[in-house]
């Protein structure tokens, strides 16, 4: 039996040692250590290991190349996304600048994208006068005064980064149900309004709840309550879902599949 060694390499603290053994004419092969993985790396061609891009920037990889990395860094000299400064120099479609052609900032010129496409694309260009907003193409800007939830308010025109801090305990946009709420992140003074509400047919007549829908389980049977004709009440049973009940769940009411089995009751009739 004649043992030759094949190759050893190490990668960090991983060394495979493999030989080929060669016994009666047959050829074996194999390596010493167990499992022969080679260990995290930068080299590899995989986005992996936390990397920013493929083989770069993240906790073990050097830093990516600032002209690759599809963000305009300007505390690096980049005049516009991935150019300018030490980069290759900005097409003059493409530079942040309102160029001579040009009906907006890098678009309505040939060549160029058409101005309301801009809106979504991280930069302010177009005509835009905030970020992806503003303009007579985008969304209005946010602002702490425009009585909607927007930017990055934890309140209607309250909180988050550019907006007077919330007096309410309250946060929106939490996946909670707090504060003032009706239900997880709407409805009271400081939210936006919860989706609405309950709605049904009566002689092709659609009737809509006049006051807060509330739901309790009372026997098996789920109990709405708070529609608008005098004594009302829909009852309804359906099976338990296959994933289970969970907080929000919504059941749609089709007549050929759901509900399973109905009741209605009103003193005002239908």
């Amino acid at each position: 039996m004649t043992t030759h060694p094949i190759f050893s390499s190490a990668v960090g603290r991983l060394t495979a040692v493999c030989f080929a053994v060669l016994w009666s004419g047959l050829t074996l092969t194999g390596c010493l250590n167990d499992d022969n993985l080679i260990g995290e790396n930068c080299y590899d061609e995989i986005l992996n290991n936390g990397e920013e891009l493929i083989d770069c920037g993240g906790p073990i990889c050097d830093p990516c190349d600032p002209c690759e990395n599809d963000a305009w860094d300007p505390l690096l000299g980049e005049q516009w996304v991935d150019c300018g400064g030490s980069c290759e120099p900005c097409a003059t479609n493409f530079n942040g600048v309102l160029d001579e052609g040009e009906t907006g900032v890098d678009c309505g010129c040939a060549g160029c994208p058409a101005c309301p496409e801009l809106c979504g694309d991280g930069l302010m260009n177009g005509y835009e006068t905030g970020v992806d907003c503003g303009g007579v193409d985008c969304d209005a800007c946010p602002t702490c005064d425009d009585g909607i939830l927007n930017g990055s308010e934890t309140g209607i025109d309250c909180g988050g980064n550019t907006c007077d801090p919330c007096e309410c305990l309250c946060d929106c946009t939490n996946g909670i149900q707090d504060g003032l709420e009706e239900y997880i992140d709407c409805g009271g003074p400081n939210c936006e309004p919860c989706a609405s509400t309950i709605s049904w047919y009566n002689a092709g007549v659609q009737y809509f709840g006049d006051a807060t829908a509330s739901a309790e389980l009372v026997g098996g049977n789920l109990q709405i309550t708070g529609i608008s004709l005098t004594g009302a009440q829909v009852g309804f049973v359906v099976a338990e879902p296959a994933d289970g009940w969970y907080n929000g769940y919504v059941i749609a009411l089709n007549p050929t599949s759901l509900p399973q089995a109905a009741a209605y009751t009103s003193t005002a009739g239908m």
